[in-house]
């Protein structure tokens, strides 16, 4: 019976360890660190008009004031690009699950099945001007923030 109760311990010992470890592994591969889209980015607060929903709204408002080239913030296939309600246009992109959508640019440079770079252009804001960008695994919303990798840092 002690012998049992040794090998068990010594099993839970080694499984434990190695679970975890597998875990980690797992969410290492499965993190998306994406490049920043605009140089010189800051968030800015949503604009007071903004509906307000029960749950938080994960979508991320960023501007630079030097900078009007918006940048893939990873690699990836775009699946949509579309004028919004307010005369600007909104680009979709996608790698595997994740989907990253820009709203609020002033000219597009790219079209719907294009294969994108990481880094490569996408369209133009206005000097100064904002953009809002969501991340999507699948249809679950993500906050950008906690992806993004910005040299201002996000506040």
């Amino acid at each position: 019976m002690k012998s049992m109760v040794k090998v068990s311990l010594l099993a839970l010992l080694f499984y434990f360890p190695c679970e975890l470890n597998a875990q980690k592994d797992s969410l290492q591969k499965d993190s998306v660190w994406l490049q920043c889209p605009l140089n010189d980015a800051s968030v800015v607060p949503p604009p007071k008009s903004a509906i307000q929903w029960d749950e938080p709204d994960l979508c991320i408002v960023i501007q630079s004031v030097p900078d009007t080239v918006a940048k893939a913030c990873y690699a990836g296939r775009v699946s949509n690009v579309q004028m919004n309600e307010e005369g600007k246009w909104d680009v979709v992109f996608y790698f595997k699950d994740y989907y990253f959508w820009y709203a609020g640019l002033e000219k597009v440079l790219v079209k719907k099945n294009e294969n994108l770079k990481a880094g490569q252009a996408i369209g133009y804001i206005a000097k100064g001007g904002r953009m809002e960008m969501l991340l999507f695994k699948f249809e679950t919303p993500l906050d950008p923030t906690k992806y993004l990798n910005c040299k201002n840092g996000l506040q």
